[in-house]
């Protein structure tokens, strides 16, 4: 009996004891949303001919060419697709006429579901990601690029709401940050991980956005600065060093799309400056305490006459809340996309400024 309950328990006693030395168990590796791993399409051209990259699953690399004029399948983003006919893009205005009506947004550091969320609740598009703001418009204050990892569906978003847009008498602006001024010269220090793991084949980050790739020829053809109506918009702000070299709107545009060049290209002189710490996309002077100098007072009143505005708006600067600094003369609208907070939107409509925040309720801020 005691024989047989042996050979029993023999068995089991073997596949439980240690077979010598053990390696620790690796712990559980983290699933990665599918999502995540998935970019694209990078649309590059050579002549008329596009060579279109997508990634899937991480290290899945599809490639396939096609002649222009073509139509871009961009589920989700722009029914029936976007055509692409490989041409360069005219470049965008620098001023235009109170529409009446604006949406504002900065920051979106690659979170597009966050920023497509915050646009729902305040009726710019509607659950199908159609644009439902009319003749309104909408106006993205920089930073698109870096930290998150869905800055390809943010460009593409904006380059579909665009067309979209304009159908409806409407129109999407993009103003230029600091943080597309870097990933077009190279410098991608901020980069989320999803793009440091490209899969062989796949040309390197800077040329998805070169002078050769189609969302790189759209964001040359942006402006770094915009005045619409009454209000200026800029993602860093228009320095007293930057009014002391008496460019006005259009020449301070087109200086900084000849500065951006190519990656790795050494700047000097004007276009050195408008890519530093005192130019467009990198000042922070009009937010009081961010750097040892502000700019208020004197300085602000010569922003505001040179370039005939009555309030400045700015990103750049994160702030808890869309903030009005200076009695309103400037709104800081950086609220925190890019760390995962709902962010807010700032308003111009029935000649008033509101905050519009996630809820879909707007706050009325200024006059």
């Amino acid at each position: 009996m005691l024989r047989a309950t042996l050979a029993l328990l023999l068995p089991l006693l073997l596949a439980a004891a240690p077979a010598g030395p053990q390696r620790a168990a690796a712990p559980a590796r983290p699933q990665t949303p599918a999502a995540l791993l998935a970019d694209g399409p990078h649309v590059l051209w050579e002549g008329n001919t596009a060579r279109i990259f997508e990634v899937r699953d991480g290290d899945q690399l599809g490639e396939r060419r096609a002649k222009a004029p073509l139509v871009l399948a961009l589920p989700g983003l722009a029914a029936g697709g976007l055509r692409l006919d490989g041409k360069a893009y005219p470049t965008a205005p620098e001023a235009l006429p109170d529409p009446g009506r604006i949406l504002a947004v900065s920051d979106l550091h690659g979170s597009f579901d966050a920023f497509l969320a915050l646009l729902q609740a305040q009726r710019v598009v509607d659950a199908q990601r159609r644009w439902t703001f009319g003749k309104g418009h909408l106006v993205v204050v920089g930073d698109v690029f870096d930290r998150g990892s869905q800055v390809t569906e943010c460009l593409w978003f904006l380059r579909a709401l665009e067309v979209a847009a304009r159908k409806a008498g409407g129109a999407v602006h993009f103003i230029l940050g600091n943080h597309e001024a870097m990933v077009m010269a190279g410098d991608l220090r901020y980069l989320h991980p999803k793009y440091t793991r490209a899969p062989q084949g796949l040309p390197a980050y800077p040329e998805l956005f070169g002078p050769a790739s189609e969302l790189g020829r759209w964001l040359r053809s942006r402006p770094s600065m915009l005045k619409l109506g009454s209000f200026l918009f800029v993602h860093g702000g228009p320095s007293p060093a930057l009014l002391d070299q008496g460019l006005d709107l259009k020449a301070t545009n087109q200086a900084v799309r000849q500065a951006l060049g190519r990656p790795g290209r050494t700047l000097d002189g004007l276009a050195a400056f408008l890519l530093g710490e005192a130019g467009p996309h990198w000042y922070r002077g009009l937010v009081p305490g961010a750097t040892g100098q502000d700019a208020g007072g004197p300085d602000l009143d010569r922003m505001l006459a040179t370039y005939g505005v009555k309030a400045i708006v700015i990103g750049h600067t994160t702030l808890d809340r869309l903030t009005p600094l200076h009695g309103g003369r400037v709104f800081a609208i950086d609220a925190g996309l890019k760390d995962g907070r709902p962010g807010e939107a700032w308003l111009w409509e029935k000649g008033r400024v509101w905050r519009g925040t996630l809820d879909g309720r707007r706050e009325a801020l200024a006059p």
